[in-house]
């Protein structure tokens, strides 16, 4: 009988990984591992926001000390607009992505690493809006998580590489002129630094808006002209 036992301590012994698995990888478990790092990521935001500590606080001590709290809420609520903006654009994204590879894969760990340093930057609006380095740094992360996204999806698309082989190549497109959007506007709103440090903020608040107009607009022109396949 021990002539049929296999001697697993030798290297050889393991049968070698099929070519078609490690090359192309099923996107649940990159989609299950997002969910949850925005749920907590989004979840972590209010935890930054202070609660005041009053001693015997009178009837207009509360609102005055909450209303001393605006940059935070402010912070609060441009990172959470823009982390639902992100998680609604990777949804997006994989509705078409059909497979991964291990390029997709640690693509997707750069942009998780990014979204899960958000409560950082934002707790930094939130103490230090007047300072125009810690906006500018707050833009340059968001600008750095819209690169990501948009290099994500060009990776997949080229060649129809990990999508649909018959995805529709205006679609692609659209998504790419999409994606790219977003990076000017983070440009621009850091340009805006110099001149006011809360309209930069305020700019950065407008993307997720933006963004949500862009499929309309997209779609008028779409049906105007005939589609590329």
């Amino acid at each position: 009988m021990l002539t049929h036992l296999v001697d697993l301590s030798h290297p050889m012994a393991l049968p070698p990984v099929p070519h078609e698995f490690a090359s192309s990888l099923r996107t649940s478990r990159i989609e299950g591992l997002s969910d949850a790092a925005f749920g907590i990521v989004m979840t972590i935001l209010v935890l930054e926001i202070p609660v005041p500590e009053l001693d015997r606080p009178t009837a207009l001590d509360i609102p005055r000390a909450l209303l001393r709290l605006w940059p935070n809420f402010l912070g609060y609520f441009v990172s959470f607009v823009m982390l639902g903006m992100s998680w609604v654009a990777q949804h997006e994204q994989f509705h078409f992505i059909k497979r991964a590879d291990q390029a997709l894969l640690w693509m997707t760990m750069l942009f998780l690493m990014l979204i899960a340093t958000v409560p950082f930057t934002t707790t930094l609006i939130g103490r230090y809006l007047e300072q125009q380095a810690v906006v500018v740094l707050y833009g340059a992360h968001l600008l750095a998580i819209s690169l990501v996204h948009h290099a994500t999806w060009r990776y997949a698309t080229t060649n129809r590489r990990l999508v649909d082989p018959h995805i529709d190549l205006e679609d692609v497109e659209i998504h790419l002129r999409r994606s790219l959007t977003t990076p000017v506007i983070y440009l621009v709103a850091i340009g805006l630094s110099f001149l006011s440090t809360v309209l930069s903020v305020v700019v950065y608040a407008l993307v997720p808006l933006v963004y949500g107009m862009l499929p309309s607009i997209y779609a008028k022109r779409k049906g105007a002209r005939p589609r590329e396949r």
